[in-house]
């Protein structure tokens, strides 16, 4: 059959089981996601700058580092702590750091608690004072060296990571902006009062 005489049903019926095929492999494809997708963490968090009440409830004049975290999934997701990533230098090797805001008497009844147990929808927040990396001790160890150069290589490749109660890590966001804000208070240029 050529086809320039096919003008029936023929024509059509010839790519039936084409369709058909693609057909089973999409459902099939889509069954499967449905019934992994209630296993897999799935946790949004991210570090920014947030403006907070101070010792007058009624005005927003106090600055802090804000990491929040969402369960966006349907499993629940028990957040255990967070720790920071930094390598010294380019080839340096890979140094963490754990911090405990919870302890900070000025944001302790603001962050959560860990372990964070979360559902779908719930979400936790911890609060750094904004001078944190540079009135941490050893701030030099830190984000906050010596060197310019070192500094603004730790600055634009720190990382933040969630870990939770089965072993999984959960990359922070961190924004461009953000780092860039960072790194104008390594230079004493920021224009966030400290």
């Amino acid at each position: 059959m050529n086809m320039e005489s096919c003008n029936t049903w023929q024509c059509v019926n010839s790519f039936a089981p084409w369709i058909a095929a693609f057909g089973n492999i999409t459902i099939s494809g889509l069954a499967y996601w449905l019934s992994v997708r209630d296993k897999v963490i799935r946790v949004d968090s991210r570090l920014s700058i947030a403006q907070l009440a101070g010792n007058d409830p009624t005005t927003l004049n106090r600055w802090a580092y804000q990491i929040s975290f969402i369960n966006i999934g349907a499993r629940p997701v028990t957040i255990t702590y967070f720790e920071w990533h930094h390598k010294s230098h380019p080839f340096g090797r890979l140094q963490r750091k754990m911090t405990f805001p919870h302890m900070d008497q000025r944001f302790s009844l603001l962050c959560t608690k860990f372990p964070a147990k979360l559902t779908d929808g719930e979400q936790g927040q911890v609060f750094h004072p904004i001078d944190f990396f540079k009135s941490m001790d050893k701030s030099a160890d830190f984000l906050f060296a010596e060197n310019a150069f070192i500094a603004f290589y730790r600055i634009s490749t720190f990382n933040i990571f969630l870990t939770t109660s089965v072993g999984k890590t959960k990359k922070v966001k961190i924004t461009r902006g953000l780092r860039n804000e960072i790194w104008k208070q390594y230079k004493g240029i920021s224009t966030i009062p400290v």
